[in-house]
């Protein structure tokens, strides 16, 4: 059976064009791809949020501080050369607690209503980490308390 085999091999190979016969062509195949621009977000921010008589006393409540020592890690990875928006949302329940929201750590100091917003951003590097604090200015009826942490955020690539 081996023997059947070689015999064939060679048949096959002596049977083969050479170089003579060969013809030759040239083919362009243009190939292209399009990466779609994404934009992820991991936050991290406190459980909650300490309102003391003074602060409302005051007027506004800075973050971090003794009663909330820490404000909020963005960490960001875009591909987008274009940038990416930060979007900035305030839970209903304390929406009326605010009359405004400034938020320093991503870029310049931002002032937002008490709803939230939005927050343009230039792309700097594929991962950036941001350190997020806030001066909560208060509405005339502010309360006292402690209550669950007020504001979340999400991120998409600009349009």
């Amino acid at each position: 059976m081996l023997a059947a085999t070689a015999a064939l091999s060679i048949a096959l190979l002596a049977a083969a064009p050479g170089p003579a016969d060969a013809k030759q062509a040239t083919r362009s195949v243009q190939v292209g791809a399009t990466v779609q621009p994404y934009a992820r977000l991991k936050a991290t921010s406190p459980a909650q949020l300490v309102i003391m008589n003074k602060d409302t006393s005051i007027g506004y409540l800075s973050v971090p501080n003794v009663n909330n020592p820490a404000g909020t890690t963005l960490a960001v990875q875009t591909n987008d050369r274009a940038g990416y928006t930060v979007l900035v949302q305030v839970a209903a329940a304390s929406q009326s607690q605010f009359s405004s929201i400034e938020i320093s750590g991503i870029g310049s100091k931002v002032v937002l209503p008490a709803t939230g917003g939005k927050i343009a951003v230039p792309y700097t590097a594929l991962n950036t980490t941001f350190t997020v604090t806030y001066r909560f200015v208060f509405a005339p009826k502010a309360k006292n308390g402690t209550f669950a942490w007020p504001v979340t955020f999400s991120v998409q690539p600009n349009p």
